[in-house]
């Protein structure tokens, strides 16, 4: 199951008007990416460094230097302006048909949800209060955020978070065979070809696409996936459903689960380390080995930013912090997370950083696995 836009009830019905203006979003995304995005460390170098060195007397220097020359260069700030622009019409795109088609999507996942045939589960803690980083944060820009949850129904979160993403991977280049679970997927085939997980914890599974993909790449294990949103989680619950794979979802906070120790033989996240504050990654980093059973793996998936080439590049990508709703881009940019999988509790030997192309080869990954001290038995 890594094929990114899998067809279930739970999408909206699109119009060939809609389905126009969603392939307009996309060929604008990657022509601004191919074009103007691809020219922002020439502008800095022929522009922003200049002008910023004419105002101040100085090269610019540290990280803050850096970004400020890079806004006195006015090829960047179009590129900025324009960028932030077409962000916000991926939600317009897919918002009008999503809250058009509301009812019917909402009515499908209540009968998967509800169905006596169900092959899953869904557990909803009411008196759950979401992170206030995530739940009061619209990251994306995504409309209400990752925790958005109208009514007791509501599944919009999900359906933003699923069809959203369609359109801004596509545009960013990702094809359909494209996705995050494959990722992990080639690497466990690659570097632990005999590891059979019969237990398996997605963090942060958002509308659990991952999710299911790991069930369906392991049918015999028994599959759990968590986020904080009720919205999300009533999506990803019935999107699974609809897929015909087993997953139980949970509403918990990464950094606090309520798992036994020990307790998983593959833990998984999903570009949730750029999401979090430092304090909680290293949090969701202990708990992950907390849960973990001996020789079991932890395989934390996320965005290639920390090979940037230079500070240049990497102030470059740091875009997505002021713009974009990603409140701890810059933290995760800086931060050292093989220290944070030490601090956790694995050995050196046994953490590994990788560079993980997409299936395309178009996009690379940067993935950072653990496995916890075996006492000698088989994982």
């Amino acid at each position: 199951m890594k094929v990114r836009d899998i067809q279930h009830p739970l999408l909206p019905e699109v119009t060939q008007e809609e389905m126009s203006r969603q392939r307009a979003v996309v060929s604008m995304r990657k022509l601004i990416n191919a074009r103007m995005r691809a020219q922002n460390v020439r502008r800095f170098e022929t522009e922003g460094a200049p002008a910023f060195a004419a105002r101040h007397g100085r090269q610019p220097q540290s990280p803050d230097d850096i970004e400020r020359a890079f806004f006195e260069s006015s090829g960047y700030r179009m590129w900025s302006a324009v960028n932030r622009s077409v962000q916000e019409m991926i939600w317009v795109s897919v918002g009008e048909p999503i809250f058009r088609d509301r009812s019917r999507m909402e009515a499908a996942a209540r009968a998967l949800i509800d169905s006596p045939d169900k092959i899953g589960a869904l557990e909803l803690d009411p008196a759950y209060d979401p992170s206030p980083e995530i739940a009061g944060t619209d990251v994306h820009l995504q409309p209400g955020g990752y925790a958005r949850a109208d009514t007791p129904d509501d599944i919009v979160a999900g359906a933003f978070y699923e069809t959203g993403g369609n359109i801004y991977s596509f545009g960013q280049g990702a094809g359909k065979a494209d996705s995050k679970a494959g990722v992990v997927l080639n690497l466990l085939n690659a570097e632990f070809p005999d590891f059979k997980p019969t237990r398996i914890l997605d963090l942060g599974c958002s509308a659990g696409a991952a999710t299911a993909a790991y069930a369906a790449a392991f049918p015999d294990a028994e599959v759990h996936g968590l986020d904080v949103g009720a919205g999300m989680l009533r999506y990803a619950h019935a999107r699974a459903e609809a897929l015909g794979v087993p997953v139980t979802f949970h509403q918990m906070d990464a950094s606090q689960l309520k798992f036994a120790d020990a307790s998983f033989d593959l833990v998984v996240s999903h570009n949730m380390l750029h999401e979090i504050g430092p304090e909680k990654r290293r949090r969701a980093m202990a708990e992950a080995f907390r849960v973990l059973r001996p020789g079991a793996l932890t395989i934390f998936q996320d965005v290639d930013t920390r090979f940037a080439l230079s500070d240049v590049h990497r102030v470059e990508k740091n875009w997505d912090a002021h713009f974009n709703g990603e409140c701890f881009w810059k933290a995760y940019n800086e931060a050292d997370l093989l220290a944070d999988m030490l601090g956790a509790g694995f050995a050196p030997a046994d953490v590994s950083e990788h560079n993980m192309e997409a299936v395309s080869n178009l996009n690379r990954w940067y993935v950072i696995s653990g496995r916890k001290p075996d006492a000698g038995a088989a994982a």
